[in-house]
């Protein structure tokens, strides 16, 4: 199960004294700061990390969507491309059914 942002906000909260509601001060705090302290700290800070994976009932997760970004669709994906092996089976099992290749 990923771990959920939230957790990595409260750890930088309390291990680096940063304001878990600015996201651009954790992630520097996660990428800058956390790499430079010592091998035992880390660690610490790893099991932190770690037992913070057993969510419970009573802090649940809160989700979101970034505000003024459109839910995208399945219509407006693009097509998948179809993998080589299954586009080679495909035409096998039209030559052998005798089947025509359709356009």
């Amino acid at each position: 199960m990923p771990t959920p942002t939230r957790t990595f906000h409260d750890i930088a909260a309390r291990f680096g004294k940063v304001d878990p509601n600015d996201p651009e001060a954790v992630r520097h705090w996660f990428t800058e700061v956390l790499p430079t302290l010592p091998p035992d700290t880390i660690e610490e800070i790893l099991e932190a990390v770690l037992k913070s994976d057993k969510i419970t009932d009573d802090k649940p997760v809160p989700r979101s969507y970034p505000e003024g970004v459109p839910l995208p669709s399945l219509s407006g994906s693009p097509a998948a491309a179809t993998p080589i092996l299954a586009a080679g089976l495909r035409e096998l099992f039209r030559r052998l059914t005798g089947q025509s290749k359709r356009g």
